[in-house]
């Protein structure tokens, strides 16, 4: 008996050894660009999941699933789902799935199908994450494309809608999302025909990858979120829009934000401006309500209509802007009130409103180097930006406000921020798109123009952040940590235009200055307080 039992140990003692001593199985799944179409040898040895391997070592073995053409989407023209690869991706018994589908999704004739895209990608992920293995499944987002033919793989589609839904359902299944866009993004001279990298795109590709798994061996924590920031909305426990970003001298982070009051009745009862911070983009404090309505002795008697707010500080005061109407009919009596306090998220007093300033909504106030204020605002009485001087007390106007010029499309919500030398005017304009039902409805997206001078005139630079799922658009653009973010609302977690909820993505530019465009962490699945 004692010599069986040792045995017995010793058996699986050796089969625990050798099973400590194979290697990680990589099963990479995707289509052409896994195949290694465009390389100089596709498969084993110059696709990126054979450069993988290489770089990788012998502690993991890669195999390559790709197959040309395949789509995500199950109505797609060609789903992976149903090629000859598929099956053997999932008999590999692999330790880890990265999964490579979404640009052929891009095309025309298959993102008529997008609605359906999360759902797909959530069943192939719970697919192979029930396998006898239980592989860690990493999605990864699509590369850019460079072709100009709006039907085939087409950037402003990979960008807008396949690579958000790939986060989104990778969001929902709780797996990890690689951001391969970035890669070769600006690298059209990797992709000789435009939509497959070359050798040496495919070696920057498995780069990417490799670093990601030696800086990762295990899946990260639960409380890990997929890019370092915290899960969009990021304000979930009151209905929130229109966020306007500032860094203040404590090093925090301040976001000054609308109140969508539930339930709603247009966007005409929304009140109670609240400010949120933070110091690591993570966690979030709300210093709750700094004002209210009935705080405003020359307002509306109705109440209501405390639209898009914005702050700024100087010598040692932090000024609160806010519009509000003084009248029953707000066309013409919007005003740009003024609250100050020594506190930047407390004890604001309402000391009145800039005289003099055009009726628009939507103020914003930037401060230069050199310590000069302007004021801009526009938007619900015309389609005109207006700017111009503040004097030292924030309150008076040093000259009269003028409409920038420039600007293409404006609708409202205009900010401004410097870069270096630039100045940036970023704004909503009036896109609009048909809904599920066919129905033409509004979908602004966010615009931006730049200049040599804060007061313009401005040249129109296009789009950076492409419509959410909400009618409305308004943003702001700050620099924290070396880092810039873009501020946004959507309304994901109610799907009603009139209950927002703000969001922050990181923003990045190119090297002339203009910006890329933002990828949304949006529709994220996350239940309401």
């Amino acid at each position: 008996m004692i010599r069986r039992a040792v045995l017995t140990l010793v058996g699986v003692l050796n089969i625990t050894l050798l099973l400590a001593t194979q290697p990680i199985r990589i099963s990479c799944v995707g289509a052409s660009i896994t195949e290694g179409y465009g390389t100089t040898k596709p498969w084993n040895e110059n696709s990126y999941p054979a450069q993988v391997g290489h770089l990788l070592g012998n502690k993991y073995h890669v195999e390559n699933y790709g197959r040309g053409g395949s789509t995500m989407l199950r109505k797609g023209d060609c789903p992976y789902w149903d090629k000859e690869k598929y099956q053997p991706s999932m008999d590999s018994r692999p330790n880890i799935v990265f999964i490579d589908l979404g640009g052929n999704d891009a095309k025309l004739r298959n993102r008529i199908h997008k609605a359906d895209f999360v759902e797909d990608a959530c069943e192939l992920v719970y697919r192979y994450q029930h396998l006898p293995t239980h592989p860690r499944v990493i999605l990864m987002t699509a590369i850019p494309g460079f072709t100009n033919d709006t039907t085939e793989i087409w950037n402003t589609a990979i960008v807008r809608d396949i690579n958000p839904l790939i986060i989104e359902a990778a969001r929902m299944m709780r797996v990890e999302v690689l951001d391969m866009y970035p890669v070769l993004e600006g690298h059209q001279d990797l992709m000789p025909d435009k939509i497959h990298p070359n050798d040496e795109g495919a070696r920057m590709m498995a780069e990417k990858m490799a670093w990601y798994l030696l800086t990762y061996p295990q899946k990260p924590s639960e409380e890990m979120t997929i890019d370092g920031l915290a899960d969009n909305p990021f304000i979930t426990h009151i209905y929130t829009a229109d966020p306007s970003a500032h860094v203040w001298k404590d090093g925090r982070l301040y976001v000054y934000a609308s109140h969508d009051i539930f339930p709603p009745r247009g966007c005409d009862r929304m009140d109670e401006y609240h400010v949120f911070s933070t110091d690591d983009m993570t966690h979030w404090t709300d210093h709750g309500e700094i004002l209210r309505q009935s705080d405003v002795t020359w307002g509306r008697k109705e109440g209501g209509w405390m639209w898009a707010p914005d702050c700024a500080f100087k010598d040692g005061k932090y000024y609160f802007y806010f519009p509000h109407p003084s009248a029953t009919k707000t066309e013409n009596s919007w005003k740009i009130g003024v609250a100050v306090s020594r506190h930047p998220a407390k004890d604001f007093k309402v000391i009145g409103y800039i005289e003099g300033a055009p009726s628009a909504i939507d103020p914003c106030v930037f401060v230069d180097n050199d310590g000069q204020a302007y004021v801009y605002n526009g938007g619900g009485t015309g389609p005109l930006v207006y700017g111009g001087k503040l004097k030292s007390n924030m309150i008076e106007l040093d000259g009269e406000m003028r409409p920038m010029e420039g600007l293409v499309d404006f609708h409202e919500a205009a900010f401004v921020f410097r870069r270096k030398d630039i100045y940036y005017l970023t704004y909503a304009d009036n896109h609009t798109e048909k809904d599920a039902n066919g129905k033409q409805r509004g979908y602004n997206q966010l615009c931006y123009a730049t200049s040599t001078s804060p007061l313009g005139p401005w040249k129109y630079q296009g789009i950076y952040l492409y419509p959410t799922d909400c009618d409305t658009s308004h943003g702001s653009v700050v620099e924290y940590k070396g880092q810039w973010y873009a501020f946004y609302h959507n309304c994901s977690i109610t799907h009603q235009g009139n209950l927002r909820s703000i969001c922050v993505d990181r923003l990045f530019f190119n090297p002339d200055g203009t910006i890329k465009p933002v990828y949304q962490r949006h529709k994220s699945e996350i239940p309401r307080k």
